[in-house]
């Protein structure tokens, strides 16, 4: 089209290709958060890696403490099982969802 406008080509000293209107470079930029779960692929792992790790241990660390809370006079009536049951119900999902996407997904 005669007339039209048309973006510059942009060539900097540290791009490996250009476009028009743009610079691309392979060079990532890492912030604070990048520093502790990584980049793509490895971000999601880690993400998904932390997510499990942490479910089991408060789960496990709520587990625990109920278990030394029967030992009280306090907990006379409540039934340990079915506390351990509800805490359980609650982390267990998490965990099955962390593991389907992390298996699941297709590449």
């Amino acid at each position: 089209m005669q007339g039209s406008l048309k973006a510059p080509e942009v060539t900097t000293p540290d791009a490996t290709q250009t476009e028009k209107g743009a610079a691309v470079t392979s060079k990532e930029i890492a912030g604070k958060i990048a520093n502790h779960i990584g980049t793509g692929k490895n971000a999601k792992d880690s993400f998904i890696w932390m997510t499990i790790t942490w479910s089991f241990f408060i789960a496990s660390g709520l587990s625990i403490l109920l278990f030394f809370r029967s030992f009280s006079d306090v907990a006379t009536e409540e039934i340990l099982l079915d506390s351990i049951v509800k805490i359980w119900s609650i982390f267990v999902p998490m965990i099955t969802l962390a593991l389907g996407y992390a298996f699941g997904k297709g590449e």
